[in-house]
Order: structure tokens, then C-alpha cells, then sequence
């Protein structure tokens, strides 16, 4: 994991280095320093403020799954999983289900479970805030969406579907070659059965509604970074500008969504009135904000935590090299 985090901060400074000496290092520079330093502690602020809703989250999904535990241990694995954020579509945070099922006995099934039910979660809430940045036109169009979104979601992990899915695997030929991916399609078929628990209407709709929060916060973040530059950009623009910048990360499945996270944001920064620098300049800031420092943290934790890293190692070490 090491090694993969050194691959990926060192693509990032040269994606930052390119892009500032393209947009000119003495502009980017000037914006820079024409922040105030308040925003240099509101943006990390905000940041945390926001995983506290998704620990929020986190905690209310283990106590609907029947597997309740004190908020300082869920804090604990919670924080160590931010060290996988950069992952593509951030899916190394499953690896919490290792850690909740070697430390506390819980089925694997429980933390991967969880895992798929954020990542639809963040997906439906970032569609309903990007309509609502939009506007009206694109409103009801999004709520669709994301109608269709859970209930293709429910009919994917609906048990009739499972079963089918599990006699399938059932019947292909066994081989030794075979064994371990067979072994990890089950698991992922349990983990869709825990995944379903998920999708009852008050656990999306709180799950949905907390990332939904966690979008407009960071997207007020973007507000204030502009204005502090002299760029009017509105809640609305900055919310289209922050959930725009996921979408296109995720979709990209590159670690972090470096580069096409960048792209979008200075281009769409640019497209409502912000310069290549001062766009350049905010969507360091927020990149620092709500990657690197949560990145750091986990780091941080999973460091202060070494029977997690060590097991992990042990039990999925390919995941590691």
C-alpha cells in the first residue's frame, strides 16, 4: 500500500506541476497567497465536518445490519478505511470488512455490504444535488434517476436473483485454479444480500440525505474559496463544480480520479467566470481539503492501528503489494 500511495502522490505533483507551469506558475502563485490564511483552516474544517456525517452513516449502517459497536471503535476502523480513499471509485474501503470481521468477529459480508450501499448512496445524493445546482429542468429527470438507480439497485440484490446467481456458480465446473475466485464471488453475493438491507427506505433515505449534506458542504466550501479569489460563483455553480468533479473521478477508475477530477472542475470553474489560476488555485485547495488530508488521516490511523495493517497483509496481501 506504500508503494501505491508514493505512485499516486508523486502522479499527482507532477499533474499539479504541469498544469501550474502551463497556467503560469507566478498567477497560480499570486492566487494562492491571495487567500486568506482563515481559509487555510476552514477548508480542512469542512472536510472533517463532513466525514463526521459519514461516520454518522457508517455507525447507523452497522446498528440497521444488527451489528452495533461503541462509536469509538467504528471511529477507529472508520478512519483507518480513509486511508484507501484514492482507490478507484474509492472501492478499497471495503477492505473495512476484513478489519471489522478480525478485530470484532463480524461476517466479512457485513463491512463490503456497507461499502456497495455508500458508494450508491453518494452516487444518488451527488445526481440529486448536481440536478439541483442545474436547475428545474433537470430536477425531475435526476429524481428518475435515482429512482432508477435504487430500484435496479433492489432488483440486483433481490434474494430470487441471488439464488439464481449462486446456483449458477454452482453448476460451473470446479477447478483448482478456480477456487479462489469462486470463494470471492460468493462473498460478493452475501455482501449484495446485506447490501439489500441497505435499501429499505429509511436506511437510503438517511444514507442518501447525510452524503447528500456532505456534497453542499463542500460545495459552500467552493463558494467561499471564490469569493476570497474575487470570483462570483454561487452555491448552485459550486455545487454543479463539487459534485460534477466526483462523478467524473469515479467514472474515470483511475486511483483518485487524478486528472479527470482536475479537468472538471477548473473547466467548469472556468465556463461560470473564474481565470485559469484562480480556477487552478481553488481546486488545489479542495483536492487537499477532501483527498489528501483524509488520506493522511487514515494513514495516520491504520499506522497507530498495526494489527489491521498486519492481517490485512496477511489475508489479502495482493491487495497491498
Amino acid at each position: 500500500m506504500q508503494r501505491r500511495l508514493l505512485l499516486g502522490l508523486v502522479a499527482a505533483l507532477v499533474i499539479y506541476l504541469g498544469l501550474t507551469i502551463v497556467f503560469g506558475l507566478e498567477q497560480v502563485g499570486s492566487s494562492l497567497r491571495a487567500l486568506p490564511w482563515i481559509w487555510w483552516l476552514l477548508g480542512p474544517a469542512v472536510c472533517l465536518g463532513s466525514h463526521l456525517l459519514l461516520l454518522l452513516r457508517w455507525q447507523f449502517y452497522l446498528r440497521w445490519l444488527g451489528y452495533p459497536l461503541p462509536l469509538r471503535a467504528g471511529a477507529r476502523i472508520y478512519a483507518a478505511g480513509l486511508a484507501l480513499i484514492a482507490a478507484p471509485g474509492r472501492g478499497g474501503e471495503a477492505l473495512r470488512g476484513l478489519w471489522l470481521q478480525r478485530r470484532h468477529g463480524f461476517p466479512l459480508t457485513v463491512g463490503v455490504g456497507i461499502t456497495l450501499a455508500e458508494r450508491l448512496a453518494d452516487l444518488a445524493s451527488a445526481l440529486l444535488v448536481l440536478s439541483w445546482g442545474l436547475g428545474r429542468q433537470v430536477w425531475s429527470a435526476a429524481l428518475v434517476g435515482a429512482a432508477v438507480l435504487g430500484a435496479g439497485g433492489w432488483l440486483l440484490t433481490h434474494p430470487r436473483v441471488l439464488q439464481r446467481l449462486e446456483r449458477w456458480l454452482d453448476g460451473l465446473p470446479l477447478h483448482r485454479r478456480w477456487q479462489g475466485l469462486m470463494r470471492l464471488l460468493r462473498e460478493a453475493l452475501l455482501a449484495m444480500g446485506r447490501m439489500r438491507q441497505l435499501m429499505k427506505p429509511r436506511p437510503l433515505l438517511v444514507g442518501t440525505l447525510l452524503a447528500s449534506a456532505c456534497w453542499l458542504l463542500e460545495a459552500g466550501l467552493l463558494v467561499g474559496l471564490y469569493g476570497a479569489l474575487g470570483v462570483a460563483i454561487d452555491w448552485r455553480q459550486a455545487a454543479v463544480i463539487r459534485t460534477a468533479t466526483g462523478l467524473g473521478g469515479v467514472v474515470s477508475l483511475l486511483p483518485a480520479g487524478l486528472g479527470t477530477s482536475e479537468a472538471t472542475a477548473i473547466g467548469l470553474a472556468m465556463l461560470y467566470g473564474a481565470g485559469r489560476s484562480q480556477a487552478l488555485a481553488a481546486t488545489l485547495v479542495l483536492r487537499l481539503c477532501t483527498l489528501a488530508l483524509p488520506c493522511l488521516l487514515g494513514v495516520v490511523a491504520l499506522m497507530r492501528q498495526p494489527d489491521l495493517s498486519r492481517r490485512s497483509q496477511n489475508d489479502a496481501p495482493g491487495q497491498h503489494s
